[in-house]
């Protein structure tokens, strides 16, 4: 997508007749009450939960110019997108990996994750009614892979006898080259109600590390659709049907890719009396990506369906809710010999209470029970007590797991000019199950489990500040490695000097650290919105290789090995030590006239060890150099139904040019750049 001079001058012109608009003070609207869902699976006011929780309003999504999920994300506090060496991108969430952070739509499972990681510019942001992010180990109720925490993606529910629409345009320009363009109703008339979306997003390509090979984005054309049916059938009866539809195509210098993923979910809400209800459901979801490289296509082609019952039981003090269900998993890919498949069968229970007045309780416990691994345990407790009026603790503690995945499982890799094989621990078992020392390899995997614990303040000193202060800290351990089984090849009838590669549990390392939230409101029209985090982490076996001198290291190239010590051990690849946001928003609503500027910072952070010291990173490693992007953005509403917004990312043209000569060819860390955008919207 090329935009010409015209548009330029077109948003200028706006840009100029918007800052020439009289800017008076007015009293800031009442702030609605703040409702979550994902963090007990029942409705509760953000401020009475028991564990950190972050909510990211339609509010702030619209005044920040995100179109993205990714593009919210990134101002987060506790949240860093990450890239692998293939630039597929993660969410990190309080130092913990991205492939251990669930992602949800409306309370169910995104599935498609590449190299671990969901692709979040899958996701648009258009029908978003809200994002809910609780923080630490989340198995008690969703299972596998919310060890480090839960991102749930909220959408749109319509009201009694309301209608709305819009139609929205987006564009980026000058270092991206992006079109939105979007549209989409809610409505209720009397028991029926509709939500409707389409999005569709295209690119031209860019590159916003000249300095690499290859482009940073390939040209693209994407498509996503959303369909919710809700049908009222009784007071005590309620009925909804929802879809999404994705579709991606996308080529570059070496062939062609696509994307495809659907997914299906119908609740049904049963009241059998004023205390006691059921909920039926039934989720189906399927992903499938095709590329071509040079001639030769590769396949994934992954598939979960999840019927569930659970039923909720409340009093005055306390609400008992319990469910069992069952997840059907299926995955085809190339490296495998056939399709194979997971069948789990699950059960949760979660009590919430309140002993005493001030005192709330939660206690929480699940039970997987798989065909392919090993079972998992998964209890939870979180207590919140009101000291008074401006103060309340919160403490929370509980055990979340990630199932061994099909690759993991089932992975047959075979590279004969590299001279290894890379085989899952159920196909090497498969392929040769007499061979001798074939043991070495345990043919059923533990899942990987973590200890969270979260501990902290909620303070309101004045009615216009609300601080919370949040301390953490996740024990992971039976994490999944790679290693040489060193087996025999003559007996696997494998070429001499041939290695093999299979998995297993090993490994145990930690996060630890603490966030601050503020949320100041200066004054009826004015409000500032600040975190940081402070994050320390560390892999037990390394530490006590180091402890008992058996690491060396050089500090350059040519000088002499020296013993590492524990103070010049640094902690785990791609972790920044301090992170930060700062956020001032403004509000002039006699004028219907809205500007902000927000500020993300990431310290030094190394990538992967440099200096040889036996692949641990230490404090003479090269590091990627820390990075502050400041982004601005204004909106302008006219007649209450049209909107303009222009904004710019990266507002100083941070490009990670200072870490050119440490990582001269890795676009992660080469590709920004300031970008301008715009946005028209119509509200009918």
């Amino acid at each position: 997508m090329i935009l010409n001079k015209k548009h330029i001058l077109l948003l200028l012109f706006f840009s100029n007749w918007i800052f020439s608009q009289e800017i008076e003070e007015v009293k800031i609207a009442d702030e609605l009450d703040e409702v979550i869902v994902t963090a007990t699976r029942t409705k509760r006011q953000l401020s009475s939960l028991p564990m950190p929780v972050m909510l990211i309003t339609k509010q702030q999504l619209q005044k920040s110019g995100s179109v993205r999920l990714r593009d919210i994300l990134l101002e987060q506090t506790g949240i860093v997108l990450v890239s692998d060496f293939g630039n597929s991108e993660g969410v990190q969430l309080q130092g913990v990996s991205a492939d251990y952070t669930l992602i949800m739509i409306d309370g169910v499972p995104i599935v498609g994750r590449t190299s671990g990681n969901i692709d979040l510019n899958r996701l648009t942001v258009n029908n978003i009614k809200q994002i809910e992010i609780v923080k630490g180990p989340s198995s008690s109720l969703y299972g596998s892979e919310a060890i480090g925490g839960v991102i749930n993606i909220i959408t749109e529910t319509p009201k009694n006898n309301q209608f709305k629409g819009n139609f929205q345009l987006f564009t980026r320009f000058v270092a991206k080259q992006e079109l939105d363009i979007n549209t989409g109703i809610v409505s209720k008339n009397n028991r029926l109600g509709i939500v409707a979306d389409i999005n569709l997003n295209s690119s031209g390509g860019y590159d916003l590390s000249p300095e690499t090979s290859g482009l940073t984005a390939y040209p693209h054309q994407n498509f996503t659709g959303n369909l919710k049916l809700l049908y009222d059938f009784s007071n005590k009866l309620k009925g909804s049907i929802s879809q999404r539809y994705y579709a991606q195509n996308q080529e570059n210098n070496f062939g062609e890719n696509s994307q495809k993923g659907w997914n299906f979910n119908t609740v049904w809400n049963h009241n059998l009396t004023d205390s006691w209800s059921l909920e039926y459901s039934f989720y189906g979801t399927q992903y499938k990506a095709k590329s071509v490289f040079n001639n030769e296509e590769t396949i994934f082609d992954r598939s979960l369906y999840r019927p569930e019952i659970k039923t909720k039981l409340s009093s005055n003090k306390a609400t008992l809710i319990s469910g069992i269900g069952a997840n059907y998993d299926a995955l085809a890919r190339n490296e495998f010999d056939a399709k194979k498949s997971f069948t789990a069968y699950y059960a949760f229970a979660q009590y919430d209470f309140k002993p005493i007045t001030n005192l709330n309780v939660i206690l929480g416990v699940r039970f997987d029970n798989p065909d392919k691994y090993k079972a998992a345990f998964s209890p939870k407790l979180s207590v919140h007590y009101k000291i008074n009026d401006w103060i309340s603790a919160k403490t929370s503690i509980g055990k979340g797991f990630k199932a061994p995945d099909f690759r993991q499982l089932y992975f047959n890799f075979r590279n004969g000019e590299g001279g290894y094989i890379v085989l899952g621990t159920q196909a090497i078992h498969n392929l040769y199950p007499n061979v001798d020392g074939i043991n070495v390899v345990e043919k059923e995997l533990k899942p990987e489990t973590s200890v969270g614990y979260n501990f902290g303040f909620e303070l309101q000193p004045t009615k216009n500040l609300k601080l919370n202060i949040n301390a953490f800290r996740n024990d992971i351990s039976d994490l999944i490695d790679t290693f040489d089984t060193q087996l025999d090849v003559e007996k696997l009838n494998l070429p001499q000097n041939t290695r093999v590669f299979s998995y297993r549990n090993i490994s145990e390392v930690y996060t630890q650290g603490i966030e601050v939230d503020l949320n100041y409101k200066i004054n009826n029209n004015l409000q500032f919105l600040g975190g940081y985090q402070f994050l320390t982490t560390g892999d037990k076996e390394q530490e006590e290789e180091i402890k008992k001198g058996e690491v060396f290291f050089r500090k350059t190239p040519t000088s002499s090995a020296q013993k590492l010590t524990i103070q010049n051990y640094f902690g785990l690849p791609n972790r920044s030590k301090h992170t930060a946001n700062l956020k001032l928003f403004y509000e002039n609503f006699q004028h219907d006239f809205s500007a902000n500027i927000r500020a993300v910072y990431r310290s030094k952070y190394a990538l992967f060890d440099t200096n040889n010291s036996q692949g641990i990173i230490d404090e003479y490693d090269s590091f990627v150099s820390d990075n502050l992007q400041v982004n601005f953005a204004i909106d302008k509403t006219f007649k209450d139904f049209i909107n303009l917004q222009i904004g710019v990312d990266n507002v100083f043209n941070e490009k990670g040019l200072k870490n050119i000569n440490k990582f001269s060819n890795n676009d992660s860390v080469l590709r920004l750049g300031t970008t301008f955008y715009s946005r028209i919207q119509f509200k009918f």
